[in-house]
């Protein structure tokens, strides 16, 4: 090497210098470090992060977008350092203090990536991220929110309302109130503050207070007597002889009796003989057997209840805080008698009436909880007190069982335990002295982020193998030898780096001939780069490729004739070929066909099921294969980005007259292809910055291809018969004559559940119509059966209420009396319809309310004693027909009445006094009121209905209207009318059916109570308020009517004739399961992204270059080989010789050797080739 080159100078780019592979060795084992982190946690912790049911814009960014980003600015940043490495690789083996071998310098190609590694870069570039349901446990602070109330307001506050619950429990599927167990009551807690995360299925746990009891049972000593059995406990409780019977003659019979006595009570231990204030807490319950058995000595057993509290730790579930689970955290510890009145309590339970009486709606005030029908469908038909009643309920033990000791004990401690529970519950208060904060835990089912480990182990791996080649790239390019002054990334350096003699670097002869093959070895030895000293205008210093002192050159023998008239055959790169053009534009079109394809699908079908149950297998069909095809695109794209790169130049110098910057001093060889748009645009190469921009484009469409297709769950529905159970033919209804007022109480306990505490409607059954039932045992495996759906008949009433008015008053002793009247025609005679409505109650001088709800029934003579008021007498006619039955028990009337009360004394029947004593006369004055007469119409259709898998209705919709022709659904003498009298008589007659005066907004009947309820004020029932409006409470007298109708139907699905055997119904099951579905604004982008890519190729391919070249500039050899024996050669390191007008061209030349070349020169030399 000569001796001004040992100068020692060295210019590498930024991409291989130590600080930038040190830093990105650094950022790489920081990612690894990093995804190892949240591995690791959402391992641990099941999530990485909590999403919510809606994921914000952010989040879904994060986990959706973010890491392919990421990882495409990590890829182009490694495809720079890959381009600057292969690009220079040829000038460091130049830079060797020895040389180098042509082979290994100027023939020096390495090829652009290869498309095999699309998968493994797409691997690297898919998402390891995925979005699912998952359960979490985070901590919070909780506090006490509710404590017992003051011992001194137990007794008065505490009324039958819990036994009303506690029937809902027992027979309706009422679920249990907030922090109530069938073990005990809870100390009510909340968080402490709103909890942060957005769960479904939240849970709370915590750790609280259960207060609870539990019974002492003994067997009772029987004695037989001459006239019955008598019960003792051994401790001085003894009931008398034979005054409870519990043999009836056929059956079973079962009482619970308590100790206080009361009015509403039969029996009780402080009337049995067993008066003592050590007895106070006793109870006895008794089974007995029918008298007709050889066997029927009674099982009975004396109890003591004790009432404790107990730490625990508890869980609840939000919003509706019903107990899941409870761990104790300590012993049952006694309950203070400061804490909890159990004889309140215990006289409520034993006798169903207020220690302490107190004013309230019906459904605190029912003494006795009518529970016949429910017992009836166990087989028990005889008398029954509440907590027996209970007991039988909750239990659903076959009767004879109860004959076992253990069993009756069993049943009653259950029961005791659900009212005691229940109790507590009724007294709780807000007003807290202490809310004992604590730290408790919050968990539920969430959307969240996690991590797909498989993914992530295996990218680890990759960016680990990246740190190690990283360092070694490191180690390697800081050993490497550079005598480059300057980046040689045009052709004007690289004309520059050329000898001046043209003799001493002959590397190309015979090259241009068209079956002319690589000729390395014309240079034998190696060869060197040099510092030259001579400064130019285009560098400071320039390097140039001489050949040492023991290289050999050989010549080639020429063609003569081809040396006079070059004529070279001309080319394109295979890759810019017609055929790959078309190739390449039927691919992208097939792309984006399935693209639009699949939304299609997507859209049609509810979207598309999981390809497999494991979420690794879903992340690589969901996310992975997407991305391999922007990856397969991209590369491609980039492939065709440098060709044109490359020719570039030489398309603008086959024009003859390029200048400088558009040609020789073009820059597109150091940068990646995806960021030469800017120069591309600069240099007014259109095309060629299209397909810079598509090139980077593939990025962005592997981002949106990552976040195209996503899960969530939804409701499907498949197709499926349902066996019918009933026709929709009524075979059977009561006659008006029937006594049906037993069991009538149950339908509005059932109504009340629903309207008072929210409970639903039984099943199939909505607030006005009932709907045939059909068989629901069919289950599925592809997910959670949500629902069934099929048409099925519906019936109701039309109740048609219109105003009307009072015909008759009249007054008596101890009672009043309102009669209602109307003349009604059955077949040519008239008969005389009314309600003969007793009401009680009232205050003297006192304004007054009273509600009214009653059937009208054929009538007796009816007459009135003009001026004086009185009334001479009337009844339900005895003699009446089936017909004049049906005539008048079409109508209903309800009536909300107004009235001043006087009388002669005070002492007349109110609810919780029953008085022998008769009042003086009654007298309402200034009467006021709003009636009601309702003409019910049966109706009917078929309805679109979707019921739960239980059976209660969710949704429904009208298929047809209703038919006017509703005698063909009934059969065996029944009618529509039959069916509207018998269930309008139910609703009518029975137990809590009288009215009574009130002057305060407490009422007394269940039809006060539910219009009080349904329109959420008290001003409908206020005797302060004017009396209502016909238009305002027409809504709720017609709503009560036909939630009450449906209700009857419900409860008497016997009246339905049975389906024939094998009969089924078409229908649908739904079906709630995760499914795949496309991201509507990643499709957008998809797909304007593919069309941009069919337009770009399509004008890539239509504005190719022509061929002009004969081969494939990519070595520097090659380049070379296009300025052998060019003027340029010897212009380009003289500044003053270089004149920036000057133009350029390719094509023939006569060159400094005197000899005819095909290369590229400047005007006037060169020849450009006809187009």
């Amino acid at each position: 090497m000569p001796a001004h080159s040992t100068k020692k100078f060295s210019w590498k780019p930024f991409t291989l210098r130590w600080p930038i592979l040190i830093i990105i060795a650094a950022g790489t084992l920081a990612v690894i470090v990093v995804l190892e982190i949240l591995s690791q946690q959402s391992r641990i912790t099941g999530a990485v992060a909590f999403t919510g049911s809606q994921s914000s814009s952010a989040i879904s960014f994060a986990y959706l977008y973010l890491p392919t980003v990421v990882a495409l600015l990590y890829s182009i940043l490694w495809s720079w350092i890959d381009l600057d490495t292969k690009r220079l690789e040829p000038w460091f083996q130049l830079s060797n203090p020895g040389g180098a071998k042509a082979e290994d310098s100027l023939l020096l190609h390495y090829p652009y990536d290869f498309l095999a590694f699309a998968p493994v870069n797409a691997l690297r570039r898919s998402s390891i991220f995925a979005r699912s349901i998952v359960t979490v446990d985070v901590l919070s602070s909780f506090k006490t929110n509710a404590e017992l109330m003051q011992l001194g307001n137990q007794s008065s506050s505490l009324n039958t309302n819990f036994l009303m619950n506690a029937y809902g429990i027992s027979w309706l599927g009422q679920e249990m109130p907030g922090f109530v167990t069938r073990q005990g009551t809870l100390e009510p807690f909340e968080v402490n503050g709103a909890p942060a995360t957005d769960m479904v299925n939240r849970t709370w746990t915590a750790r609280t207070r259960l207060y609870g009891t539990s019974i002492n049972c003994e067997e009772a000593e029987i004695t037989e007597h001459a006239n019955g059995y008598s019960y003792s406990n051994r401790k001085g409780c003894t009931t008398f002889p034979g005054h409870v019977n519990v043999n009836p003659e056929w059956g079973f019979r079962g009482l619970y009796i308590g100790y206080y006595t009361d009015q509403h009570s039969d029996y009780s231990l402080e009337g049995l003989g067993c008066a003592s204030s050590v007895n106070s807490h006793l109870f006895l319950g008794l089974w007995g057997k029918s008298s007709k058995v050889h066997d029927h000595q009674p099982t009975a057993f004396f109890c003591e209840p004790n009432y404790w509290i107990q730490n625990v730790n508890a869980t609840v579930t939000v919003p509706t805080m019903s107990v899941s689970s409870m761990a104790p955290l300590g012993p049952q510890v006694p309950l203070p008698d400061s804490k909890f009145n159990s004889s309140a309590f215990e006289y409520i339970i034993g006798t169903g009436a207020q220690l302490v009486s107190q004013r309230a709606d019906i459904s605190a005030t029912t003494s006795v909880i009518d529970q016949t029908a429910g017992l009836a469908g166990l087989g028990y038909n005889d008398t029954v007190t509440n907590v027996l009643g209970f007991a039988l309920g909750l239990s659903r033990l076959p009767l004879a069982q109860y004959a076992e000791h253990h069993n009756l004990v069993s049943s009653l401690e259950t029961a005791h335990k659900l009212l005691h529970a229940l109790a507590i519950k009724d007294l709780l208060t807000k007003n807290i002295s202490d809310q004992y904060e604590r730290q408790g835990r919050i968990s539920g089912r969430t959307h969240a982020i996690k991590v797909v480990r498989p993914l992530a182990v295996t990218v680890e791996l990759l960016l680990g193998s990246v740190v190690i080649l990283t360092l070694a790239l490191l180690f390697h390019a800081s050993r490497r030898k550079s005598q480059l002054c300057a980046d040689p990334d045009s052709l004007r350096d690289i004309v520059a780096m050329m000898p001046r003699d043209h003799n001493s670097l002959n590397i190309s002869a015979g090259q241009t001939q068209r079956s002319a093959k690589p000729q390395n070895g014309l240079i034998q030895g190696k060869l060197s780069l040099v510092r030259s000293h001579t400064s130019f205008q285009h560098r400071p210093k320039s390097d140039k490729i001489i050949a040492n002192s023991s290289t050999t050159l050989s010549a080639v023998q020429e063609d003569n004739s081809q040396q006079r008239h070059p004529s070279p055959y001309r080319t394109l790169p295979f890759e810019m070929s017609s055929t790959v053009g078309i190739l390449f534009l039927v691919f992208l079109g097939a792309a984006l066909s399935v693209v639009v394809a699949l939304k299609l699908i997507f859209e049609n079908g509810n979207g598309l099921p999981l390809p497999s149950k494991r979420t690794v297998v879903n992340q690589l069909v969901l996310n992975y294969v997407p991305i391999v095809f922007a990856t397969i695109l991209e590369p491609f794209w980039l492939l065709l980005n440098r060709i044109l790169c490359l020719l570039q130049p030489y398309k603008e110098l086959s024009e003859g007259h390029a200048a400088a910057s558009q040609s020789l001093d073009l820059k597109y060889a150091s940068l990646p292809p995806q960021l030469t748009v800017w120069r591309a645009l600069r240099a007014g190469h259109y095309l060629l910055s299209s397909v810079c921009a598509i090139g980077l484009s593939a990025n962005l469409l592997a981002v949106s291809l990552n976040g195209l297709m996503d899960t969530d769950f939804v409701s499907i529905e498949q197709i499926m018969p349902f066996a019918l159970e009933f026709q929709s033919v009524f075979r059977h209804s009561p006659q008006p004559r029937d006594q049906l007022q037993t069991a009538a109480s149950t339908y509005q306990y059932v109504a009340n559940a629903n309207i008072t505490y929210g409970v639903i409607l039984p099943p199939w059954t909505t607030p006005a119509t009932y709907f045939v039932p059909f068989a629901l045992t069919t289950r599925s495996r592809s997910g959670i059966v949500e629902a069934y759906k099929a048409a099925t008949r519906g019936f109701g009433i039309e109740p048609n209420c219109q105003p009307s008015t009072l015909n008759h008053t009249a007054f008596v002793t101890g009672q009043q009396e309102f009669w209602y009247s109307r003349e009604r025609t059955l077949a040519g005679r008239s008969v005389t319809c009314g309600a003969f409505t007793v009401s009680y109650g009232g205050q003297n001088n006192s304004n007054a309310a009273l509600e009214v709800f009653h059937q009208l029934n054929p009538l007796n003579s009816l007459s009135t004693d003009n001026g004086s008021g009185s009334h001479a007498g009337a009844n339900i006619a005895s003699n009446a027909t089936n017909d004049e039955f049906l005539a008048c028990n079409g109508v209903l009337i309800a009536g909300f009445l107004r009235g001043n009360l006087s009388m002669s004394f005070d002492n007349i029947k109110t609810q919780n006094s029953l008085t022998s004593k008769h009042p003086g006369i009654l007298k309402v004055n200034e009467l006021s009121s709003t009636w009601l007469a309702c003409r019910p119409k049966f109706v009917t259709g078929l309805y679109d209905v979707t019921v739960d898998p239980d059976g209660h209705v969710e949704s429904y919709t009208a298929i047809a209207q209703s038919d006017e022709s509703t005698g063909s659904f009934f059969v065996n003498g029944t009618s529509p009318a039959l069916l509207v009298s018998a269930a309008t008589s139910i609703l009518t007659h029975g137990s809590n059916t009288a009215p009574y005066w009130h002057n305060d907004t407490f009422v007394d009947t269940w039809f006060a109570h539910f219009v009080k309820h349904l329109s959420n004020s008290t001003d409908l029932v206020d005797p302060a308020a004017r009396v209502p409006q016909f238009e305002s409470v027409r809504p709720y007298v017609e709503d009560i009517y036909a939630r009450l109708f449906a209700i009857v139907l419900s409860l008497n699905r016997d009246w339905l004739s049975p389906a024939d055997m094998g009969s089924t119904l078409p229908g649908k099951m739904i079906v709630s399961t995760e499914r795949v579905f496309m991201s509507n604004t990643m499709f957008i982008i998809t797909i304007t992204l593919l069309a941009l890519n069919i337009v770009v190729a399509t004008t890539y391919w239509a504005k190719r270059p022509r061929k002009m070249l004969p081969k494939k500039p990519y070595t520097i050899a090659k380049i070379m080989e296009m300025f052998e024996g060019s003027h340029l050669v010897t212009d380009v390191e003289d500044a003053e010789r270089w004149q920036s007008e000057w133009k350029f061209g390719y094509g023939r030349f006569v060159g400094t050797d005197g000899k005819l070349h095909v290369g590229i020169d400047r005007q006037p030399f060169i020849k450009p080739f006809a187009s």
